[in-house]
């Protein structure tokens, strides 16, 4: 992965700001110490977008991931994405939008609670198409510019489907489980079983969000 360097130095040099883009020095601390953390999308053996991140137990976005590795935590709860980029002669090509979802995709699997990021206020509709909610101004002054936190909280994405009384697939230790319910006299059930429909875990009856809570407990507490 360090042999990317020189490509996603230059791709970061060419979408960002100067006093915003990531030095080759910290591209090359950070693709040492967690090359996981980096998707790349080459078309005609040419860099044309990237997202790189951190994983993290901090909750929020902070000025220090920027600036070194010290918060860094292989297995964290979360994984802050520091920047996504698509080379200018490329962009609006949907390219961003495949590596994003490949992003959640695979934070699911590694077992993350969610994602954050910070962007400024013109790219907030793009990143709410992909179920991020706006937490206002973020204590980062990375660059000197006005930067807004977006979470996509996985749970939060489990409870509407418990609302609706949908049935969905998520990891849970890298392990594809799914999330189902039934209504009874008494309240809400709700289970997760793996492939072979065994029950790993169930809720006594009780009300919807009561439901959704205790799952957000258990799913912290794996």
């Amino acid at each position: 992965m360090i042999s990317d360097l020189d490509a996603v130095t230059a791709l970061e040099a060419a979408c960002f700001p100067p006093a915003e883009a990531a030095s080759k020095e910290a591209f090359s601390m950070r693709l040492q110490t967690f090359p996981h953390c980096f998707w790349l999308l080459e078309q005609n053996g040419q860099l044309c977008a990237m997202i790189g991140a951190m994983t993290t137990d901090t909750a929020n976005l902070c000025d220090a991931m920027y600036e070194g590795t010290s918060l860094y935590s292989e297995h964290g709860n979360w994984l802050m994405l520091f920047g996504v980029a698509t080379r200018p002669e490329v962009q609006h090509r949907g390219l961003a939008s495949r590596l994003m979802q490949q992003v959640i995709g695979d934070a699911q699997k590694r077992g993350c609670l969610g994602i954050v990021l910070t962007c400024k206020a013109e790219l907030l509709p793009f990143y709410a198409r992909f179920g991020f909610v706006n937490e206002g101004v973020s204590g980062s002054v990375h660059g000197g510019a006005v930067w807004y936190q977006m979470r996509l909280d996985f749970s939060d994405c489990l409870k509407q489907c418990i609302l609706q009384g949908e049935e969905t697939h998520f990891y849970l230790h890298g392990r594809r489980v799914l999330l189902y319910g039934w209504e009874q006299c008494d309240g809400f059930v709700l289970n997760i079983a793996d492939a072979e429909g065994e029950i790993l875990w169930q809720t006594a009856p009780a009300g919807r969000e009561q439901c959704a809570g205790l799952l957000r407990d258990y799913i912290k507490n794996q």
